[in-house]
């Protein structure tokens, strides 16, 4: 019996002594391994590094080289053609010789912000964007101004108007007709004098603005019908005047336009439920507003 229990103990001791040299052998392995990543990671690193070193050679000795040899003097970028949108009334000749681009140009040499520059710098160009199609196209898209009314400028005294009418855009910009065209049928604005009138450059004046925002406002107010926005006089600083239907004038302040179509809007449901037509409105008065009617 004593032997037995020698003999298992024995076993028991020969066991615990091979895990831990089984544990032993492990830890070195994974140690080993640690080691050996840590040795690719450092590896990797410095590949990276020496390959950015060399990028940075290249770059400051020959870049301009290879650029030119690839891009810049590729015939294969030759600029070949314009493609110009959409169809407007400004022509394709004007606009590129405008841009300052000629055929045969490299295309990836031209800077597309100095091509936009250039275009809109003429008059009748709202926006303009650039781009290139490779391998051979400039694209270029033209938003034209539009123009929301005519101007009709007083002379000054002594003065003889080369131009008797021009146009505006809702952003206030002055637009020539071209030589021998018909003028658009559009609201005359009258009463601006000609030094205030100045072609391709945006309106100084306020009141010129105002009639501009009245002429946006005006379709959209519940008084529409009882207007009639072909003609409109710049009566002097702060106010103008505005036909109705029937002949009538109404006078507007500069500023406030929608509170004074409410007032308006009363006026005329008033002069409707009488039976009554409405000749003359003054708004320009905060309070007691003169109106006169025909009957």
């Amino acid at each position: 019996m004593k032997w037995h229990l020698e003999n298992i103990f024995g076993t028991k001791k020969r066991k615990t002594r091979h895990r831990r040299a089984r544990h032993v052998l492990a830890a070195r392995m994974s140690a080993k391994g640690q080691a050996q990543a840590l040795s690719r990671r450092v590896g990797g690193i410095l590949l990276i590094a020496g390959s950015l070193a060399l990028v940075a050679m290249v770059t400051s000795v020959g870049m301009d080289v290879i650029l030119g040899t690839l891009l810049y003097q590729n015939a294969d970028f030759t600029l070949r053609r314009f493609q110009i949108e959409p169809k407007n009334k400004i022509g394709k000749g004007e606009l590129v010789s405008a841009s300052g681009v000629k055929i045969g140009q490299n295309l990836l040499r031209l800077s597309l912000s100095e091509v936009q520059e250039s275009l809109e710098r003429l008059p009748n160009v709202a926006s303009v964007r650039v781009e290139r199609h490779l391998p051979d196209t400039l694209f270029i898209f033209v938003e034209e101004r539009r123009p929301v009314a005519l101007l009709c400028p007083t002379a000054s005294v002594g003065m003889q108007l080369a131009q008797p009418m021009y146009y505006i855009d809702s952003r206030g910009f002055v637009l020539k007709p071209r030589p021998g065209e018909k003028l658009m049928s559009l609201p005359t604005i009258r009463g601006i004098s000609s030094d205030e009138v100045v072609e391709g450059e945006q309106t100084a004046s306020a009141d010129l603005r105002a009639v501009l925002v009245f002429l946006r406002e005006a379709p959209l107010a519940p008084i529409r019908d009882g207007l009639d926005c072909s003609s409109l006089l710049l009566e002097g600083p702060g106010r103008f005047q505005v036909a109705t239907p029937r002949g009538g004038k109404i006078r507007f302040r500069s500023s406030y336009l929608r509170e004074q179509f409410e007032r308006l809007n009363v006026i005329f449901e008033y002069a409707e439920s009488k039976g009554r037509i409405v000749n003359t409105v003054d708004l320009t008065p905060e309070r007691n507003v003169p109106v006169t009617f025909i009957n």
